[in-house]
């Protein structure tokens, strides 16, 4: 089993991206009612279509954005591997 990894980035001392990333499903890091392992239709029921669906950069995902929101969700095979939560403030 692949335990999940938590990711930050740093800038001037601050956090200012968090994501959280693994093909297990996880339910103590969720966000807005979306975990890791859940379903592209949860997904979709919870949150609605993403503005933006292109790749991630990994082999076989997709990256679903919602901006001007500052959140996205990797998904891989129907299934949300990723969720990462940004300041849009910091560049």
């Amino acid at each position: 089993m692949e335990y999940p990894r938590l990711a930050a980035a740093v800038k001037a001392n601050g956090v200012f991206a968090l994501q959280i990333s693994g093909p297990a499903p996880v339910a103590a890091y969720g966000f807005n009612q979306i975990n890791l392992g859940d379903s592209t239709e949860k997904l979709l029921a919870q949150l609605g279509s993403p503005f933006h669906v292109g790749p991630s950069g990994l082999e076989k995902t997709e990256l679903w954005t919602y901006g001007p929101w500052p959140f996205s969700f990797e998904v891989r095979e129907d299934c949300v591997t990723s969720i990462r939560i940004s300041d849009p403030t910091v560049q």
